[in-house]
């Protein structure tokens, strides 16, 4: 299963005094941990949806991360696993650096927390990383049934919830079922969706045109320009440049199925940003998930109309 290739890709880049133990109670956690956490000079956690657990270097797991025989992850180790994650090169992956993640292979996305370095108001590296967080990836297929039949994709669909509830699992399963119907292309910038690594897509992406690593807007721009999409299928729309590209696809004709982070009408109202993709007119219909730790169950679907001012 793939959430086992998951784990396979993150134990695997650890030092073995962090790889054994958690190796050892791995059938306690494998089908339900969302990420695995190493903090410099803190316990090694485990984190199921809401709940975290802490690892003994007895290679058994514990309710509590305060115990004398935690795992403990020093800086060196953050920095050794950090060199692991990019081949040894950290310069080739300085951009994702820059931006808080490291992606590996079966679609690990690794956050990073440290002290930024900025120049012109830039991040140009991230030093003194403290915080390695590992999110596993799991294909769910099917669990995009909720919407098939209760939405018209070619309207625009807006997946909204919050992190760890399934955002990234709902759109890449939706986007797989729709490029069997439309013309679908898949913008896949850190490489979540899709798993992709050295030329292997670690999940089924169906009949999907696919442009991994681009920037949102000049993928799309890319898409517009020579896949003749319907559809266009993203995760996590942010700044104003993603509303630009929005708009001009809009004007092709083209529908998108995307993502933000919101748990209600009112959260995604609250914020100018998101507020403006609701009145874009872009998204027919709005899907709210159920929450963290609830991986994909869609809670409502909010029908806004064709076009709002």
């Amino acid at each position: 299963m793939m959430e086992n290739n998951s784990i396979d890709e993150i134990l695997e880049r650890l030092p073995a005094h962090i790889r054994s133990p958690l190796q050892q109670c791995r059938n306690l956690y494998k089908d339900k941990a969302t990420e695995i956490v190493l903090r410099s000079d803190r316990p090694v956690t485990v984190y199921c949806g809401k709940d975290y657990y802490g690892v003994l270097n007895s290679g058994v797991m514990s309710d509590s991360a305060d115990n004398a025989d935690s795992v403990i992850s020093s800086h060196s180790d953050i920095e050794s696993t950090i060199l692991r994650l990019c081949d040894y090169s950290v310069y080739a992956y300085q951009q994702e650096i820059n931006s808080g993640y490291i992606t590996i292979g079966s679609g690990v996305r690794v956050g990073l927390s440290g002290r930024a370095v900025v120049q012109n108001g830039r991040i140009t590296n991230i030093r003194d990383v403290t915080t390695l967080s590992f999110r596993i990836a799991r294909d769910v297929l099917g669990c995009s049934e909720g919407l098939i039949d209760k939405v018209d994709p070619l309207k625009g669909v807006l997946i909204c919830g919050e992190p760890g509830s399934g955002k990234t699992t709902l759109i890449r399963d939706y986007a797989r079922h729709l490029g069997y119907i439309h013309r679908v292309s898949v913008l896949d910038e850190r490489g979540e969706l899709t798993a992709y690594n050295r030329g292997d897509f670690g999940f089924d992406t169906g009949l999907c045109d696919i442009f991994v690593g681009y920037p949102k807007a000049q993928a799309a721009y890319s898409a517009l320009r020579s896949m003749s999409p319907e559809l266009i299928v993203c995760d996590e729309l942010g700044d104003e440049n993603d509303f630009r590209m929005l708009q001009d696809a809009l004007r092709c004709g083209v529908a998108f199925i995307a993502s933000v982070h919101a748990s209600s009408l009112g959260d995604l109202e609250s914020r100018r940003t998101t507020a403006d993709y609701v009145r874009s007119g872009a998204f027919g219909s709005i899907v709210f998930l159920s929450g963290k730790g609830q991986v994909g169950r869609i809670r409502e679907i909010i029908e806004i109309g064709e076009n709002n001012d």
